[in-house]
């Protein structure tokens, strides 16, 4: 299987700030367990904040092409000060827009902000039915909080079709026993329920999933993620993909510094890590050797099953569309934007 990219990305995922409200156990980038000394979080010892005249840059100058817009990268979104001006532009120039929040600091105004502006979708991650298991995932107890704002929004929005409202189940070995009834609470509120599997830290003999051996996935192709998105960092850096952007140190150019989105886009240094998929040399990229992402590649399946149109684009992620919800869902946009969120 050979891979080819086209003069611009499809996906395009833009750290607004660096920051993050909470320090959830199993974040790398955030969690005081989890992160290494090295990695993006630690290694500027000061936030780091887009502008909105670095926004509109790279903003305006993909706008033609039409790219789905990603609002995050491994950080909280709605604590940047930029993020309403992002969303506006987003929209302003008629592009499709997401993002995934952990919905704390969602109120009225970014709400009202969001339905006014028909923002595409919005995806809050909750990851668990009871408080004491969103302790272990989150790191904070108020359940009955965040489903409040998420009534909000959903109360908000009202009969109108924007934005698509999802939530988010990262599943792990504490928490996975929880998703049937989670599926069942979730599905009387909002449009869409996504179940991640956990990420394993690249352990060869692991299960990503409960049921599913590394040794049964199909056999290995190019990254896709290399031929369709661009990470974009707070402060321009561009990193080789979601996986990556935990480390400062794997940059393959700047976009503030290097003549923009196209530029780095099509730099020697990314069409090179393109050039080493396409001929099966994965393994002479440390960081791609023993990565599981490129399971995206593969084609979407589907079922229809429990009043729920279920999509699953690889062996980590399942998308529960809720069959009588499904007015203000796009296949294309969604398939796109769907596949921005895998590991977001």
């Amino acid at each position: 299987m050979r891979l080819d990219h086209n003069g611009m990305p499809e996906i395009i995922r833009i750290e607004l700030t660096n920051t993050c409200n909470l320090q959830c156990p199993h974040c790398r980038h955030h969690s005081p367990e989890k992160r290494r000394p090295e990695n993006y979080a630690a290694y500027y010892k000061t936030p780091i904040h887009m502008t909105e005249s670095q926004v509109a840059s790279v903003l305006e100058e993909v706008a033609a092409s039409k790219p789905s817009i990603t609002l995050n990268v491994a950080n909280e979104p709605l604590i940047a000060e930029v993020f309403p001006f992002a969303v506006r532009k987003v929209k302003e120039l008629g592009l499709p827009g997401t993002f995934n929040t952990n919905g704390l600091a969602l109120d009225e105004a970014i709400a009202r902000l969001l339905v006014d502006v028909a923002y595409d979708s919005v995806n809050i991650s909750v990851d668990a039915l009871t408080p004491e298991t969103l302790k272990k995932a989150r790191g904070y107890t108020a359940l009955d909080k965040l489903i409040q704002k998420i009534d909000l929004l959903v109360k908000i929005r009202g009969s109108r079709t924007l934005p698509r409202i999802g939530v988010t189940f990262v599943e792990t070995e504490y928490n996975y026993h929880e998703i049937p009834p989670f599926l069942e609470f979730w599905k009387k509120k909002v449009d869409v329920i996504r179940i991640t599997g956990y990420i394993q830290d690249g352990k060869p003999d692991a299960t990503v999933l409960p049921g599913v051996k590394r040794e049964d996935l199909p056999q290995r192709v190019p990254c896709k993620q290399l031929f369709r998105d661009i990470v974009i960092r707070a402060n321009g850096d561009v990193t080789p993909c979601v996986i990556t952007a935990e480390n400062p140190e794997i940059v393959v150019g700047n976009v503030f510094k290097d003549g923009g989105v196209k530029a780095v886009w099509n730099s020697e240094a990314f069409n090179n890590l393109r050039r080493l998929h396409n001929q099966g040399e994965w393994g002479k990229i440390p960081y791609c050797a023993s990565c599981d992402y490129w399971l995206e590649t593969f084609e979407m399946k589907e079922e229809i099953r429990d009043g729920f149109l279920i999509r699953i684009p690889s062996p980590y992620t399942k998308f529960y569309n809720v069959l009588d919800k499904m007015g203000n869902w796009n296949k294309n946009l969604h398939d796109r934007q769907g596949l921005a969120k895998v590991k977001s």
